[in-house]
């Protein structure tokens, strides 16, 4: 979840919680209510009132996700088993795609409201605490991405492939790591068009918390959090067209490498996941 506007990345903790890489997602999943506060604080100070309501939400909408849709995950994994073990999965990538687009869409559908209604709760003073903060960061990490040279930026995209397919395909061959490193050189950087969108949507958030507490500054709220990309996120959107395209090229060309090892490793991470889902859904 790291191009991601920090402004809603309340939603994309939580799904990114949901498909952790590590062993704990149990552990996250069932401490989100306090979790998430904690989080927030590093960029608004709420009161004991805006903080209990957080958390009752949080509650509220961690047991409709471990009814309503963490069966879905379970369903997909099941799917994307059995085409592993069949050869489909060349012919069905597409589709797993559009299911985590959909869970993600579904988890800003049902959080989106009360995300909104959250805001309008926010006092002046909380509102330019939360502005500056995120300001703040944006800036900070700008200058991280400027000082960093673009073949150290490589090197590091590149590393953070092969461990990625090392957690899931266990080590790799000369030929997987010749096509890792193919890969990382054709990803277009979106580092640059990463702080001028983020730029231009805080200052349309910011409009927007002006007016939190009408009808249409809430409306302008919640646009902003279901279609981030409508401000100034063009050269963005183009940009993970791009690269969404080459790692749906090389992610199968890998596939088709995977050694019988390498296919029973990925097989058992995929039952890891459903067997932490299926725990989560019966406890």
């Amino acid at each position: 979840m790291t191009n991601s506007n920090k402004s809603y990345r309340l939603l994309i903790m939580l799904l990114g919680i949901f498909f952790l890489q590590a062993c704990g997602i149990k552990f996250w999943y069932n401490r989100l209510d306090w979790i998430v506060p904690w989080y927030l604080d590093d960029y608004v100070e709420l009161t004991s009132e805006q903080e209990d309501t957080l958390e009752k939400l949080l509650a509220i909408k961690t047991e409709w996700h471990r009814s309503n849709e963490l069966p879905k995950y379970v369903s997909m994994l099941n799917r994307m088993e059995a085409d592993i073990k069949s050869g489909a999965i060349t012919q069905t990538y597409e589709r797993y795609r559009r299911d985590m687009r959909g869970f993600y869409n579904t988890l800003l559908d049902e959080m989106s409201d009360d995300l909104v209604a959250q805001t309008a709760s926010l006092t002046d003073q909380q509102v330019k605490q939360l502005m500056d903060n995120l300001d703040k960061e944006a800036k900070e990490q700008y200058e991280e991405f400027k000082e960093t040279k673009e073949e150290d930026r490589q090197n590091e995209r590149l590393e953070r492939l092969e461990d990625s397919f090392s957690e899931w395909i266990g080590s790799l061959d000369d030929k997987q790591e010749e096509l890792i490193k193919e890969m990382a050189s054709l990803l277009k950087s979106s580092g640059e068009a990463t702080y001028q969108y983020r730029a231009k949507w805080r200052d349309a958030f910011r409009t927007a918390l002006a007016e939190r507490t009408t009808k249409s500054g809430q409306a302008a709220i919640k646009s902003l959090i279901t279609d981030p990309y409508q401000v100034g996120g063009e050269e963005m959107n183009q940009i993970r067209e791009y690269n969404g395209n080459i790692y749906k090229e090389y992610q199968l060309k890998i596939y088709r490498t995977l050694s019988a090892k390498q296919k029973r490793h990925l097989l058992e991470e995929i039952a890891d996941y459903r067997e932490d889902f299926q725990d989560l859904i019966d406890d």
